[in-house]
């Protein structure tokens, strides 16, 4: 019995030493996330902000392009938006959707983004846990007597890669409005009815931005 006691001690020691070890180790990985978290909506406004409407340099517009697209979940949020409509669709229906809607991104959200950003400041507040990733709000301000516009970014980490996946201004979920959208246009007219749509719009935007 005497035996056992110092045995007993050194291993409590142990188990304490583990789980003192464990506790300190969580906090700082929670918090190396939260930092990494906030970096690709930076990265993203950031890139937004220097593209050049209209297109000056189509080759190195559509590199900074390739490179705001990454930060963007948008295969998620296209799916999420169209709902029950993305099963009923064919798979060819589903590519071309998808090819549209990163086009319609490209040529209308970036441009628009870009103006509204323009001699502004944006500041950040802290990441807070939601859902499965984080919330990173945000306010835009600038000059103009009062103007002061929340938005809010949400990010997970998709295998190693951290990106956007909704998007709320004034909080209106970016998804949920693109969803009620998609499902008026859907329900007027039938899903090719709404890729006719999506093409007539990017028709007009690329027109307007001088890439046809």
């Amino acid at each position: 019995m005497k035996l056992l006691c110092p045995m007993i001690r050194a291993l409590n020691m142990r188990i304490l030493l583990c789980l003192a070890v464990l506790s300190f180790c969580l906090p700082l990985a929670a918090r190396a996330a939260e930092s990494q978290a906030s970096q690709p909506v930076r990265a993203f406004l950031e890139t937004v902000q220097s593209l050049e409407f209209p297109v000056q340099d189509p080759a190195g517009h559509a590199a900074r392009v390739e490179t705001a697209n990454a930060y963007l979940d948008l295969e998620a949020m296209g799916r999420k938006g169209l709902g029950t409509h993305w099963q009923e669709a064919s798979e060819a229906e589903q590519r071309a959707f998808m090819d549209l809607l990163w086009r319609l991104i490209e040529n209308i959200a970036y441009p628009r983004t870009r103006k509204f950003l323009e001699g502004k400041r944006v500041d950040y507040g802290e990441p807070s846990a939601a859902g499965k990733g984080f919330e990173i709000e945000s306010r835009v301000q600038g000059d103009d007597a009062g103007l002061d516009v929340p938005i809010t970014y949400h990010v997970a980490d998709e295998n190693g890669t951290w990106k956007i996946f909704d998007i709320f201004l004034d909080g209106i979920s970016m998804t949920e409005d693109l969803g009620y959208q998609f499902d008026k246009l859907i329900r007027d007219s039938g899903f090719p009815g709404l890729l006719e749509r999506m093409r007539e719009r990017l028709a007009e935007a690329q027109k307007e931005n001088g890439l046809l």
